[in-house]
């Protein structure tokens, strides 16, 4: 990767806005802030999650923001940004090369710790550490207090 490409967002990417993700995150947000008593006018058990209704199944979890303090190694996070500054630095090359336009151009939510039940098999959802949902995956946006599962499918 080029020095330029290694610190700057590509035009593409930089002058859109995706409403639904930005929705989903702020949502989110709230709802963790509430959660961890950072809103002092309301409480909220701790046990709430985000739940994500999706195309496929219910996908529950935090919002992944990683500290702005690098004092611990954190590999998913290191890992998801050689893989977007890659990304970047191939959408950098397309615009030299004249592209213009995004086709599925969504954005995204990052997500950790996250249960996805499918409406398949809602009795084996799966736990994720890390979970990178599209947000044209998103039909709708909820939160509360999810039982804990007796089977879960654990994915490493």
């Amino acid at each position: 990767m080029d020095k330029k490409s290694d610190n700057e967002i590509p035009t593409l990417l930089k002058e859109r806005i995706d409403l639904k993700a930005l929705t989903a995150k702020t949502f989110a947000n709230v709802i963790e802030n509430i959660r961890n008593g950072k809103i002092e006018e309301i409480s909220m058990d701790p046990n709430t999650g985000i739940w994500f209704f999706t195309h496929f199944g219910i996908v529950s979890g935090s919002l992944y923001i990683p500290s702005e303090e690098n004092d611990a190694f954190d590999p998913t996070y290191f890992l998801h940004k050689l893989i977007f500054k890659t990304r970047d630095s191939l959408l950098s090359s397309y615009i030299e090369k004249g592209v213009a336009r995004l086709t599925n151009d969504s954005s995204f939510v990052l997500l950790k710790d996250v249960t996805v039940k499918t409406y398949a098999s809602p009795g084996t959802p799966y736990k994720l550490g890390y979970f990178l949902l599209y947000s044209d995956a998103i039909l709708g946006i909820s939160f509360g207090d999810q039982p804990k599962d007796q089977y879960v499918h654990v994915v490493e």
